[in-house]
């Protein structure tokens, strides 16, 4: 080898190896179950971003970002995605797609590959056979306000409870208050986690409309391709060994490969 490439080899296997020992920066709410909690140090973005940051040899650095202790549903969500965009964390997890709806205020940003879906899930008591949303015309459903739920709810002519929680569905619902509820999945799973005293479960056979759905990225600077590719390699990776879907069953989250199609105003009106 010439000596001058052989320079260029060197330089290029120690930028390599630089970057594969600095630990990989996420950034993590402190008060967002089931995706992270602080005090308890624990949560489904944690424990994928542990298992990423091993896959890809690197030391993990959680940045925590504090949040209101407000439990929020998907379209009322705060995403750290500001601190991405000005380098205090190298990614992002469970960042729901398209971008342009997302990450719209900062373009800078870029979504890897979905690797799951959530949804709005159906609750009821056991042997509840109502399992599409068209179903529920004129049927009493506890919702949680100015959610997209709501929304279809609406578009479907039940018979809406207003709630200001998830709890507040999953119980209202529980007590008869409501014959059925709709509820964002995770924080459903969440709450059903740890308050096992609700008598209330997944409609079996429910499938989220297309409306209802959304799938999940991770989400990183656009400039950084080789990151975000060495990201979605981790994920598959997990996804394919189980790993991932353990992790969700032990946060409480309802789990569901990518959705062939998901929200948009068109699926939205497709449940008129």
């Amino acid at each position: 080898m010439r000596p001058l490439a052989a320079l260029f080899s060197l330089l290029a296997a120690c930028s390599f190896s630089a970057a594969a020992s600095e630990p990989l920066k996420v950034c993590l709410l402190t008060h967002n179950a089931p995706y992270s909690e602080q005090t308890s140090n624990s949560g489904f973005d944690l424990a994928t971003a542990n298992a990423v940051a091993a896959e890809m040899q690197r030391p993990l650095e959680v940045v925590w970002v504090n949040n209101a202790t407000k439990v929020v549903e998907l379209e009322d969500s705060d995403f750290p995605a500001r601190k991405l965009q000005k380098g205090v964390c190298d990614v992002l997890f469970s960042i729901p797609g398209p971008a342009r709806d997302s990450l719209r205020e900062t373009p800078s940003l870029a979504l890897g590959a979905p690797y799951y879906g959530a949804s709005f899930q159906m609750y009821g008591a056991a042997g509840e056979t109502r399992r599409e949303l068209r179903q529920l015309r004129d049927v009493p459903v506890a919702v949680q306000a100015a959610t997209v739920g709501a929304f279809a709810l609406r578009l479907v002519g039940a018979k809406i409870k207003t709630c200001l929680s998830p709890e507040e569905v999953l119980r209202r619902a529980a007590s008869h208050e409501a014959e059925m509820a709709l509820v964002w999945g995770p924080a459903a799973g969440a709450v059903l986690k740890g308050q096992r005293d609700l008598s209330i479960s997944p409609v079996a056979g429910y499938e989220a409309p297309a409306a209802l759905a959304w799938n999940e990225h991770a989400a990183t600077r656009g400039k950084d391709e080789a990151l975000r590719s060495a990201i979605d390699a981790a994920l598959a990776k997990l996804t394919s060994s189980g790993r991932l879907l353990q992790l969700a069953t032990e946060a409480g989250i309802p789990w569901h490969a990518p959705f062939a199609k998901t929200y948009s105003l068109g699926e939205m009106n497709n449940l008129r």
